[in-house]
């Protein structure tokens, strides 16, 4: 480091080590977009587990790929299943395996690229370093986001496109310098952009300012972009074969008879960005302010520190690299669109954490200009801003790391453990999810299909039991208490037809029984405050390690309570 933190920066990156292990094999579940658009959907298919299938993989126009899931999860999951471990592991453990997976690859991919890219040691590990000590890092990228998969996949464009811009002004420089084909780095380029598209249709914005080197490369060597669309189009074709083979639009021979019928083939990316370009679309997933990505979640995702860190006296002496150009015009292109999500903005991280000018906080060189010194700030804040930065990232890790949601996935181990790993159950199981993510149900490891999936909110509370299935999972969301109060009711009188339909079920050979789970704190402050509830729950479970950000009620201290707990009916 250019500065003396009060830290050894050596010894907090070793610890940053072993908690990239911890927080891969932590509960914490962030948004449901990291199991349902991922871990759910590939379960169900490869280890045959009964699962909610999300709308983007059920819709008659499909707007996420099978071909990039089988890609990146459908290795570990065929190989446990061909190896037999599936029935020695519960899914819970299936689970951290793949998580492991996704730290491990993008913990190589990302040091590797930041130190090819960047021209110094004390750039690289200054870069290396702030991107491992990011809460982003070490609690979102090794979960099942699609995010993740592109923060990896814009790191390795980058640092091509990075090389390549280096080849540019080496030649500009000399003329006489040999331009080598870099027929790999090209082809690689166009293979790792087409996995980008399909993976998330927004991968482009964080190419539009360095394809400007692309195509200033491209005109010194013309074949550059040929080698790079021959990548593209060869990778595009294969996941297209798999998208559309896969949800059943034509079979192999069909295409193979008519290979030039459009209608055949299911493009997934041109899906998405169809659904995407509906306003009315996006107004289900949260309509946010243009200005959301820069005053909001910029510095939501690197704190008061970072934000330092990155403009110091409000300037940046890296803004015409290509990590600071790619991040650049990946935020502002992304801040034209009104739905703004932070984890958007995962491929920023590694990017903007190269451009961290900490030499402006060092003391000034014996042999540096008079006007150079002039620009340096006071050496001492550099160790004080850089504990706040531990503080924030920290703090935040706690947060979304253990503690957001993370009673869910445990919860469904419980009922794994309890009711789905024997293959005789003797009684089926109605869970009512309440003020909780959505549970993804491949958890469960029900292997035997007998699990019926209903969601119900405030705007739709109609259902109906599928009479073939033995047990029922509500997802009830953050439904009103009067209508909770009302499935409760429903479900648990005798001569309800959910309760005669469980008990009719293939498997079920008495009672159903019945569990609410949900946050302790809001168990504790509805049901145990209200006497003229007609019902009786007995806790059979509970996780302290969770936290339910959406319920905060300032007047009572009781909703700040953290736990999750299963309550039986009785």
């Amino acid at each position: 480091m250019s500065f003396k933190p009060t830290l050894n920066w050596r010894l907090v990156f070793l610890v940053s080590i072993g908690l990239r292990f911890l927080f891969a094999l932590s509960n914490s579940y962030i948004h449901p977009d990291e199991h349902f658009q991922s871990f759910e959907v590939v379960a169900g298919k490869i280890l045959n587990y009964s699962v909610s299938q999300p709308w983007e993989f059920s819709s008659e126009s499909p707007a996420r790929s099978w071909g990039i899931l089988y890609l990146f999860y459908a290795p570990v999951m065929y190989l446990i299943k061909v190896t037999g471990l599936q029935a020695h592991l519960n899914p819970i453990h299936i689970w951290y395996l793949v998580r492991l997976q996704n730290m491990v690859t993008g913990w190589l991919i990302t040091d590797f690229c930041l130190y090819k890219m960047l021209p110094t040691k004390q750039e690289r590990i200054k870069a290396i370093f702030f991107t491992l000590t990011s809460y982003v890092t070490l609690a979102l990228q090794s979960h099942g986001f699609s995010n993740s998969i592109e923060t990896v996949l814009v790191l390795v464009s980058i640092y091509i496109i990075d090389d390549l811009r280096f080849t540019l002004e080496e030649l500009k420089k000399n003329s006489q310098v040999l331009v080598s084909n870099n027929f790999t780095k090209l082809l690689l380029l166009g293979i790792v952009i087409s996995l980008g598209v399909f993976n998330r249709v927004t991968f482009p914005v964080f190419l539009a300012l360095p394809s400007w080197f692309l195509l200033k490369y491209s005109w010194v060597k013309k074949l550059s972009l040929f080698i790079i669309a021959f990548g593209f189009v060869l990778t595009s074709i294969l996941l297209v074969l798999v998208d559309t083979i896969e949800f059943g639009s034509a079979s192999f021979d069909a295409i193979l008879e008519n290979p030039l019928n459009i209608e055949n083939y299911v493009l997934t990316p041109l899906n998405n960005f169809i659904y995407n370009s509906n306003m009315e679309n996006l107004s289900q997933h949260g309509v946010h302010l243009y200005f959301n990505h820069f005053l909001i979640n910029i510095p939501q995702i690197f704190g008061p520190a970072g934000l330092i860190f990155l403009f110091p006296g409000f300037k940046n002496r890296y803004w015409r690299t290509t990590p600071f150009l790619s991040a650049l015009g990946g935020i502002t292109i992304l801040s034209v669109v009104p739905h703004q999500e932070l984890r958007f903005l995962t491929p920023v991280v590694p990017l903007l954490c190269s451009c961290f000018d900490i030499s402006a906080f060092s003391s000034p060189e014996a042999n540096e200009e008079p006007q150079e010194k002039k620009k340096k700030l006071s050496p001492s804040y550099g160790p004080v801003i850089l504990n706040i930065w531990y503080l924030f990232n920290a703090t935040l890790l706690i947060l979304m790391g253990i503690l957001h949601q993370g009673g869910v996935i445990p919860a469904l181990d419980y009922f794994h453990e309890t009711y789905y790993k024997s293959n005789d159950q003797q009684s089926g199981v109605i869970q009512i999810w309440w003020r909780t993510y959505s549970p993804p149900s491949w958890i469960l490891g029900d292997v035997n299909k007998s699990t019926q999936f209903i969601s119900i909110n405030d705007d739709s509370f109609e259902y109906n039991i599928d009479r073939s299935k033995s047990n029922v999972l509500f997802d009830t969301m953050g439904l009103e208490f009067d209508k909770l109060n009302e499935l409760i009711k429903d479900v648990s009188q005798s001569n309800s037809n959910i309760f005669n339909n469980l008990l009719n079920g293939f498997k079920s050979k008495s009672q159903p029984k019945i569990y609410l789970i949900t946050p302790i704190s809001s168990f504790n402050m509805i049901f145990e405050d209200k006497e003229e509830i007609p019902y009786k729950f007995q806790q059979v479970w509970n996780y302290d390690y969770h936290l339910d950000l959406d319920h905060f009620d300032f007047d009572n201290i009781e909703s700040f309570r953290s736990g999750l707990g299963i309550y039986e009916l009785i």
